[in-house]
């Protein structure tokens, strides 16, 4: 029994991670690289090949860098099942026809088409938190992984060893979802991600409550509340912390891909921590959909929820095109800002910079971290948790740092490389 690791090692990115057991073989995640640590890259870095004879397909969450380039195993002529929670199939949905058209207008190679995706759609497998199912001679527990919506941790029994696939996770409550669930099986191997390896995150409270009191002050000095987020589960996020603060009795808008997304997930409340209050918000909130609303709904003090999370495009665009030198507004970035990206530009430059733009932002910028990523120490107390034999560390900048701490905490563990099989 080996694992070979063909992306999301010593990266973030690209993840994917075949496991063969000499009988079956089956693919955790397949994801495509559009950004890396030095920042936006020209076209997405892919995956290594994998052959097509595969059991299942078994994909941890939604983001492109895990999902992104399964419909492509799809368009090579695989037709076996993809296993994922329902959330995650409809969330990929969009954000892959989304990548299908940034594909078009960039001019970059176009690795599947929205008929693949239909073939994809035919082999789904929809399971949910506290499931097991059979691949092949195979058992597959499926956990709650907290870090968004519908995202999954497997628990792989192969019978005489036991592993567990993290993908990305996030132990700790967030106002949109409960932590993830502790693993309570044996575990031999667990493959970890590391993307805070390096950091903890500031506590969430404090964050929250630096989000409501800046939105208050500009909304008291008749300013725009801009609120940039990720489509998918940060923006769920910041509409459920404007409520528990009391700022829903002022004119929320809600923007971009963020209003397909939060509908999608109110499909599934069973996963979410709220979902009565979200779909109250939801229902309270105004949608805009194009330039002309957007134009008005800027006359007036107001909170804007909006995409994309990181300034490179999206509705989030016209608004500082329109509301950049008006000192009392306020543009918020809720998420990591990847070096390059024109979210990280303007924090460090004061700069609005793209292929079509460059101006000043003279309206107040606020970084608030609501990472949906574990930082360093819910790592440590997840792997403490798992108590596993061997532990593989994955999906980080720095993963051979982070393993090497283990490493000095006791732990058997090493950061493979792409391409390298690690025999079981």
């Amino acid at each position: 029994m080996y694992l070979k690791f063909l992306g999301g090692a010593r990266e973030v990115g690209r993840s994917g991670v075949l496991f063969d057991t000499g009988k079956e073989r089956i693919l955790f995640d397949y994801g495509i690289k559009i950004v890396n640590s030095e920042g936006p890259i020209k076209e997405p870095q892919l995956p290594m090949k994998v052959n097509l004879n595969l059991d299942a397909i078994l994909l941890s969450h939604a983001h492109l860098d895990h999902s992104g380039f399964v419909p492509n195993l799809y368009h090579r002529g695989y037709r076996g099942p993809l296993y994922t929670t329902a959330t995650t199939l409809d969330l990929s949905r969009i954000l892959l026809k989304d990548s299908i058209k940034i594909a078009r207008i960039k001019n970059y190679p176009e690795h599947f088409n929205t008929k693949d995706m239909k073939e994809m759609e035919k082999n789904e497998f929809r399971i949910t938190y506290g499931q097991y199912f059979h691949v092949g001679r195979l058992g597959v527990g499926v956990y709650d992984a907290g870090h968004i919506p519908g995202s999954v941790m497997f628990h792989v029994d192969a019978g005489d060893k036991k592993l567990v696939y993290s993908g990305d996770i996030k132990v700790n409550d967030t106002e949109l979802l409960r932590g993830l669930e502790p693993i309570r099986e044996n575990t031999d191997i667990l493959m970890v991600e590391s993307t805070y390896g390096e950091r903890d995150h500031p506590p969430r409270e404090d964050q929250e409550k630096k989000l409501a009191e800046v939105v208050k002050e500009t909304l008291e000095n008749e300013g725009i509340a801009l609120l940039a987020c990720f489509a998918v589960g940060r923006a769920q996020e910041v509409l459920l912390i404007l409520k528990k603060f009391g700022l829903d009795k002022y004119p929320i808008y809600l923007d971009g891909m963020a209003i397909d997304a939060t509908k999608i997930i109110l499909k599934y409340p069973e996963l979410i921590k709220h979902p009565k209050q979200l779909k109250k918000m939801y229902h309270k909130v105004t949608k805009i959909h194009k330039n002309k609303e957007r134009d008005k709904i800027i006359k007036e003090p107001g909170i804007i929820v909006t995409t994309s999370g990181m300034l490179n495009g999206g509705p989030v665009v016209h608004y500082l095109e329109k509301l950049h030198d008006n000192e009392n507004c306020s543009l918020v970035l809720t998420g990591f800002q990847v070096p390059g990206s024109a979210g990280r530009i303007l924090l460090d430059t004061g700069k609005f910079v793209t292929e079509e733009n460059e101006f000043k932002v003279n309206c107040k910028t606020h970084f608030i971290d609501l990472s949906a990523h574990a930082g360093r120490e819910e790592l440590l107390k997840y792997i403490k948790s798992v108590d596993p034999k061997k532990v593989l560390v994955m999906h980080g900048d720095q993963c051979e740092k982070f393993s090497q701490e283990l490493k000095d905490m006791g732990y058997d563990s090493y950061a493979p490389k792409r391409g390298e099989k690690v025999e079981i």
